[in-house]
C-alpha cells in the first residue's frame, strides 16, 4: 500500500517529465511579491513603534476593562458582598453545641474554644 516504485498505468514518465522541469515565478510575479513585503515591512515597523510610544497601563486597569467597566465591577462587589455576608452570617435556629459545629467549618482550631470542657 505504500510501496513508492509502483508505475499505474504508465504515469511515471509523466511525472519525471513534471519533476525534471519545475515551474519558477516570472519576475512580474517575483516583484510584486516584494513590494507587498516591503509594504508590510513598513506597517509592522510603523505599529511596533506606536505600541513602544503608548503608555503601559497596570494589571488592575486591564482586569477592570476585562471585566467590563464600573457597572460589572459594581455588580461583582455586590455578589461578593453577599456571598461573605451569607457565609459568615450564622443562622438564627443554630444553636449551643450546633453552633460550635457550625464554625468548624470555618476555622478548625475554634472548636476546641467554642465546645467548653466536656
Amino acid at each position: 500500500m505504500s510501496d513508492k516504485d509502483q508505475d499505474i498505468g504508465g504515469l511515471g514518465a509523466f511525472f519525471d517529465a513534471a519533476r525534471a522541469h519545475p515551474p519558477a515565478p516570472s519576475a512580474d510575479l517575483l516583484a510584486r511579491v516584494l513590494s507587498d513585503a516591503e509594504t508590510e515591512q513598513v506597517w509592522i515597523t510603523r505599529r511596533a513603534q506606536a505600541a513602544a510610544e503608548a503608555p503601559r497601563t497596570s494589571l488592575l486597569e486591564q482586569l477592570y476593562r476585562l471585566l467590563g467597566g464600573w457597572p460589572a465591577m459594581a455588580g461583582l462587589t455586590t455578589a461578593v458582598v453577599a456571598g461573605v455576608w451569607i457565609g459568615t452570617a450564622i443562622p438564627a435556629g443554630v444553636s449551643g453545641s450546633a453552633e460550635a459545629a457550625y464554625l468548624v467549618d470555618i476555622t478548625p482550631e475554634a472548636v476546641f474554644e467554642l465546645a467548653g470542657d466536656f
